[in-house]
């Protein structure tokens, strides 16, 4: 997805706060209840529709005791999601409270778009120990505080149970670790996972790599699910730290994390070419791949759990990602409502967001099994949930409570994170080295997200 650039956002929305549709943009309107009827009526944007069920429940409670205010739930399509809200913020009709997805929440702070909550928070004596300690600073900027924690993604492993145990594992091996000298504990495995068409595994001498019916894993562009892990464990990252206008991209940790994810994997051929996962080697057919037995095992984030609970062709189970050199690491990342700058309904506004933050309603949506509550105490309840659905998320809590890494927040991250994707697609598809396909994506990230800070 194209993100607005930060430079075109402040243009549009400076040309905006002149109009009379966004006089109620400034935060000094706090405390005004906008409106002349008295039952305030606020909009709530979302975009996923399993999830949008639960949301429903939680706020059907909230109105039965605020009967002062009505929430009406918009579905925006993802693909298109920050773009309208933008729009929509623009033309002084944006929802007054909507979903934020750390790729736009750089763009959409500095710009002023979303409000700072850190007042009304005080004001609250909220207590953020409650939530994972990484959400809250996620979503901080210094003293600003743009939305409560309420739920939380990490990266694990999804497997085929039914291949596994044509291979031997009753469950998946403990303690696997990977290092970009010789690929570990971890490449051994996935050799034994992988298999020809006359079933016989990539550490047969007699092992056909010219025809292979199983692959272990497929290695995609992409970086929250694979290869932020990756460079995390090796010792690297993408940004040294928020909002910086330089990236750490082309590094030797980092080099080295490629290199054991591209060239050694797929000389080993142990993962499904990248060609055939998607356009630019990402994970557009992954999920396909994994559904039909092409591939055993299937790195991804929780989200995915409710596609692949629906699979009747073999069950699934959840193992943790390996450990790397630096550990086991997870990238992290949480959604958090933000609120419109320029709702005409501030006050009624915040006792939503608040609502969404508390245990009662992140209480109802992790006991249906629709979010990771962001309270730690109240995980064990989406746990219980997917555990009577035959599937044990409990890897994903390991990894949250583990090692993690924030997903990086920045001006321009969205449109950044797109050309990073572009850039690096030669480098998964085999066509572009190592060195020069990192050199070359860190000058196109480094100007996207300095560009959207001038």
């Amino acid at each position: 997805m194209t993100a607005i650039t930060r430079r075109r956002f402040l243009g549009l929305a400076g040309l905006a706060a002149g109009s009379t549709a966004l006089a109620g943009c400034s935060a000094a309107n706090w405390g005004f209840r906008g409106g002349s009827s008295r039952t305030a009526e606020i909009t709530y944007a979302l975009w996923d529709a399993h999830e949008q069920v639960g949301y429903q429940k939680s706020i059907d409670e909230f109105m039965k005791r605020n009967p002062d205010i009505k929430v009406t739930i918009e579905q925006i399509p993802y693909n298109n999601y920050q773009q309208k809200v933008t729009a929509q913020y623009i033309s002084g009709d944006a929802p007054d409270v909507f979903w934020v997805n750390t790729p736009w929440l750089g763009d959409w702070a500095k710009g002023g778009l979303i409000t700072d909550i850190a007042p009304k928070v005080k004001k609250a004596g909220i207590d953020l120990g409650q939530y994972l300690p990484s959400l809250v600073d996620l979503h901080r900027d210094g003293s600003k505080l743009y939305g409560l924690p309420k739920d939380w993604d990490t990266i694990a492993i999804y497997y085929n149970k039914n291949h596994l145990a044509k291979a031997g594992f009753r469950t998946p091996p403990a303690d696997l670790s990977w290092n970009p000298k010789d690929g570990g504990t971890y490449l051994h495995f996935l050799k034994q996972l992988t298999l020809d068409h006359k079933g016989r595994n990539a550490l047969d001498s007699s092992f056909d790599p010219s025809n292979i019916d199983v692959y272990a894993t497929a290695m995609t562009n992409e970086f929250q699910a694979m290869y932020g892990c990756f460079f995390a464990m090796n010792g690297g990252a993408l940004l040294p730290h928020a909002y910086a206008t330089k990236s750490s991209l082309d590094t030797t940790a980092n080099r080295e994390a490629m290199n054991f994810m591209t060239d050694m994997l797929h000389a080993a051929h142990v993962i499904v070419p990248n060609g055939e996962t998607g356009p630019n080697g990402d994970s557009t057919n992954s999920e396909t791949i994994f559904a039909s037995g092409r591939m055993a095992m299937w790195q991804a984030g929780d989200w995915n759990t409710v596609s692949l609970a629906q699979l009747s062709q073999f069950k699934v189970g959840v193992m943790p990602m390996p450990a790397g050199p630096k550990g086991r690491i997870s990238v992290i990342n949480g959604l958090i409502d933000g609120i419109a700058s320029n709702t005409r309904y501030p006050e009624q506004a915040w006792r939503l967001v608040e609502w969404l933050g508390s245990a009662d309603s992140q209480r109802i949506l992790g006991s249906g099994g629709y979010i990771w509550p962001a309270i730690e105490s109240l995980d064990p309840l989406f746990e219980a949930y997917w555990k009577k659905q035959g599937i044990d998320v409990s890897p994903f809590l390991a990894e949250a409570k583990g090692k993690t890494v924030n997903f990086p927040v920045g001006t321009g991250m969205n449109e950044a994170l797109t050309n990073l994707t572009t850039a690096l697609g030669p480098t998964f598809l085999g066509e572009k080295s190592v060195s020069a396909g990192m050199s070359s994506a860190q000058s196109i990230f480094d100007y996207r997200i300095s560009y959207a800070t001038s």
